[in-house]
């Protein structure tokens, strides 16, 4: 085979990769191939999302490293904001904060009903305890609903769900 050929081949699957690349930041698709379809937003709230007329801001208040047990709550519930966000076409804006941070944004958690949990940390053979924070609040206006607590496999699409219904009903 000819050099020329190769790099061609090689040229045409680089482009081929761009193009799908471009094309994957315009259609947003998530496929759930799990048995009790864990990943799939339940068709209510999808009617949900797409019939609202207002922009809500969530603000995630999560700490930045996290013990393992809990990273995946912080991505799982970022992977849902991510799909709230694409199926209300621009509706649902949010944001994530790490209130440990700084004092400032540690407080403005607290005065917004997300209290601090304590999580057991163990480092290199060192146990120890962290003020934890992960809950969230949903704005829309002058109202406002709070997820005081987000854990790792409980129901997060239902809480969700019922705070964004109970912003948007008059």
């Amino acid at each position: 085979m000819k050099k020329s050929t190769v790099f061609i081949r090689i040229g045409l699957v680089v482009g081929i990769l761009i193009v799908v690349n471009l094309l994957s930041e315009l259609w947003y698709a998530r496929l759930d191939f799990t048995a009790d379809k864990q990943y799939t937003l339940s068709q209510a709230t999808k009617d949900i999302l797409t019939d609202l007329d207002d922009v809500i801001t969530i603000t995630a208040y999560f700490t930045r490293n996290l013990p393992p047990q809990l990273v995946k709550a912080r991505r799982d519930f970022e992977d849902l904001l991510v799909e709230y966000e694409t199926r209300s076409d621009g509706a649902i804006v949010y944001r994530f904060v790490n209130p440990n941070e700084n004092q400032a944004a540690e407080q403005e958690a607290q005065q917004k009903g997300i209290q601090p949990v304590m999580v057991n940390v163990t480092q290199k053979d060192q146990a120890s305890q962290l003020r934890a924070y992960m809950g969230a609040t949903l704005e829309m206006g002058d109202k406002m609903e709070v997820i005081p607590l987000i854990q790792p496999g409980a129901g997060v699409e239902y809480a969700l769900t019922t705070a964004i219904k109970k912003m948007s009903v008059d």
